[in-house]
């Protein structure tokens, strides 16, 4: 049985009066199965339990945000983003950087010429992890693979890899690929259309939460 959230009466309650079954919520946008009760037709679940989920879906990564899966087009109302896939490039013991490198393709859905970083979208770029840590893209990604400052015309796009990467061994290529990422979080600075008092752009139309959230364990 699946119900949405809106559907239930929030209430602590002892699973021992009535017969527990599984009932499919959607937190966060993806489906969490909880424990819950059916008592005079109306269904049930622990406090606890449902606070412990709403934890899990958002937990220290949560923002408002166009949320989606790999393949699948977020749109935040002047920039569309998908990611198209999450590779593991190993250390290979030559002093280089190894990590995850997320392939990114971004599209101007808007009616001018635009650039990511005067739009925005620049800086805080990360992966959240499987344990719950983050890896930023840093400086030097940012210089070399996510070209923000690229003017694009309306309809035109960039397909970026980005590197999240380490250096000097530690940790290893075990331990890197036994803790792998769960999203691209893509922060939008709406700020940055009015840096030094005036409007850049008059028609950038963003959403009331711009940003991107991209959940990697989920394929469209």
């Amino acid at each position: 049985m699946t119900r949405t959230l809106s559907t239930l009466l929030l209430t602590t309650l002892t699973l021992g009066t009535a017969d527990a079954q599984k009932t499919t919520l959607t937190i966060g946008g993806q489906p969490t199965t909880l424990d819950t009760v059916k008592v005079g037709g109306r269904t049930y679940v622990a406090l606890d339990q449902l606070q412990n989920a709403l934890t899990a879906a958002g937990g220290s990564n949560q923002l408002g945000a166009a949320e989606g899966c790999l393949n699948e087009w977020l749109f935040n109302g002047t920039w569309r983003l998908r990611v198209t896939g999450v590779k593991y490039v190993p250390d290979a013991g030559n002093g280089n950087s190894y990590g995850w490198v997320v392939t990114t393709e971004f599209r101007n859905g808007g009616k001018q010429l635009l650039n990511l970083s005067s739009t925005g979208i620049e800086k805080g770029v990360s992966l959240a992890l499987k344990d719950g840590s983050t890896k930023d893209l840093g400086l030097s990604g940012i210089a070399s693979a996510f070209r923000t400052g690229t003017d694009l015309p309306p309809g035109a796009g960039l397909v970026m890899d980005l590197p999240f990467s380490w250096q000097g061994g530690a940790p290893t290529n075990a331990q890197l690929q036994a803790n792998p990422p769960v999203k691209l979080i893509v922060p939008v600075d709406v700020t940055a259309l009015r840096r030094g008092g005036s409007t850049l752009y008059k028609t950038v139309n963003y959403v009331k939460d711009p940003s991107f959230r991209v959940n990697l364990t989920c394929k469209k």
